[in-house]
């Protein structure tokens, strides 16, 4: 008697499972990924063969690789080549100088990385404003668009619809009706919640407005970047983005705490390129011109030298996360952090419990109001380890706090876009700037002691009375790290 389809179904249905299984394994193995990481997708995919593809497809998958093949990554390097040599000649003595500064100081190691990993050099940066309110970030950024003579390149990652999008939006119309070009590059994913008419008035009224990473299978990496770049010479860049919220803290938060960065000089040029590579990605357009890096750099009546450190899809090497765990690896005497969000990944987690074990004053800051729980959650998991090692841990508590930022032993602050999650340090477009200064570093670490006014300690004795659910709780909302 013959066999019939249903008698060979389970044969076929194993055989498919059993080629299914090869390959994704196949795929994985050859991703490269971290071991602890290949496993978990191995997991997913085979305990949920089509969910789990689902959810590879979205979240899993290595785009960077993809990325670094593709042909926009070498014509924006040919297309940049030319300028960014010509303002490194132009400012090869400041950049020495600074240079000269780190390695008698003892952070040699901070600058080579950055200039190896990211192919820049500290350049100078003048009046360094140092900004740490929404209200004051928008009252010098209205101010200064105004002021702008030829063009206004525009980078956020959250652009609402509220009374601060009104404001704003009558201003760049204003700004166009002068003549001035207007370019506005917007997170696709971060935005999709928001209504779009104001900025569809500014495209009707001539503003180029784009959508940054909008293909469907990049979901999962997202343009966290603030750059605003005004007449190519003026720059702003740090946690804060367009919305009411982050000037009073909108309807959830009695207040909004977040901390901002505007300047001058020759250091502008490279919040200019990461705008400039961005918007090639989407526009082919080539900003790598004098228009948009002028011949020559304003100076200022004071001096800092900046060094801006990105990560992203076009960045094989995550230059921002490598920069952070080289910077904390150097402190000596204090590391003082502030992030909304303490999910590191376990290079950085490492490298701050190293510092507190050697005995360097560790002391790590991040929102007491979350707005997003198991985000909140999974941090509680990391803080144990941290203050066994002798490090301090502070929840904010007067807002929401937003601030991105580091100082190293009252010499080095770090000021950007970059939360100490999984996300930021390995998937989002970000960017922090180094200020080798320790003027500007003792200014900030003024501000942190200001802030810690507003903030409760977290003990070890806090943590020993989470009750059994909670400690469970929290390691789970751990698991998806990744996620957050």
């Amino acid at each position: 008697m013959g066999w019939g389809l249903l008698d060979w179904l389970p044969l076929i249905i194993g055989a498919a499972l059993v080629a299914y299984w090869v390959a994704i394994l196949i795929v994985l193995i050859i991703d490269g990924r971290p071991p602890a990481r290949t496993l978990v997708w191995v997991m997913v995919l085979v305990a949920l063969p089509g969910l789990g593809l689902v959810l590879y497809f979205f979240f899993g998958r290595n785009l960077k690789k993809k990325t670094m093949k593709g042909g926009w990554i070498k014509e924006v390097r040919r297309l940049s080549g030319p300028t960014l040599d010509r303002i490194g000649r132009q400012y090869a003595e400041e950049s020495a100088e600074a240079r000269r500064w780190c390695r008698e100081n003892g952070y040699s190691d901070l600058v080579r990385l950055i200039e190896t990993s990211e192919r820049s050099h500290p350049l100078p940066a003048y009046d360094v404003d140092v900004i740490t309110s929404g209200r004051e970030k928008f009252d010098k950024l209205f101010a200064d668009l105004a002021a702008a003579t030829d063009t206004i390149n525009m980078q956020y990652f959250i652009w609402e619809r509220d009374e601060l999008s009104a404001q704003l939006t009558e201003v760049l119309l204003g700004c166009l009706r002068a003549g001035v070009e207007v370019r506005i590059l917007n997170d696709f994913i971060g935005n999709i919640q928001y209504r779009k008419d104001e900025l569809a008035r500014l495209r009707a009224a001539g503003a180029r407005v784009k959508y940054d990473l909008n293909e469907l299978g990049r979901v999962n990496y997202r343009d966290h970047r603030k750059i605003v770049v005004i007449d190519g010479v003026r720059g702003y860049t740090g946690g804060i983005n367009v919305g009411q919220r982050y000037v009073d803290g909108g309807p959830r938060y009695p207040a909004w705490r977040d901390t901002h960065v505007r300047y001058t000089g020759a250091a502008v040029s490279d919040l200019q390129k990461l705008f400039a590579t961005r918007w090639h990605s989407q526009t082919g357009e080539d900003l790598f011109s004098e228009r948009f890096f002028p011949a020559e750099y304003p100076a200022g009546a004071t001096r800092s030298f900046a060094h801006t450190v990105s990560t992203g899809v076009e960045s094989p090497w995550e230059p921002a996360r490598r920069a952070h765990v080289v910077a904390i690896g150097l402190a000596r005497d204090r590391l003082w952090i502030q992030s909304p969000y303490f999910v590191p990944n376990d290079a950085v987690f490492e490298a701050i419990l190293n510092s507190a074990l050697s005995g360097v004053d560790v002391r790590i800051m991040m929102t007491g109001l979350p707005d997003k729980k198991v985000a909140w959650y999974a941090a509680q998991s990391y803080f144990g380890p941290v203050l066994e090692a002798g490090g301090r841990i502070f929840h904010y508590t007067d807002g929401f706090f937003h601030p991105k930022t580091m100082t190293v032993d009252a010499a080095l602050c770090s000021i950007g876009t970059m939360n100490l999650d999984v996300r930021s340090l390995e998937l989002h477009e970000e960017l922090m700037v180094w200020f080798y200064d320790p003027a500007l570093a003792r200014r900030h670490d003024r501000i942190f002691q200001d802030d810690l006014k507003r903030c409760d300690e977290i003990t070890l004795d806090w943590l020993d009375s989470l009750t059994p659910m909670q400690v469970f709780r929290n390691s789970a909302a751990r698991l998806a790290s990744d996620l957050l």
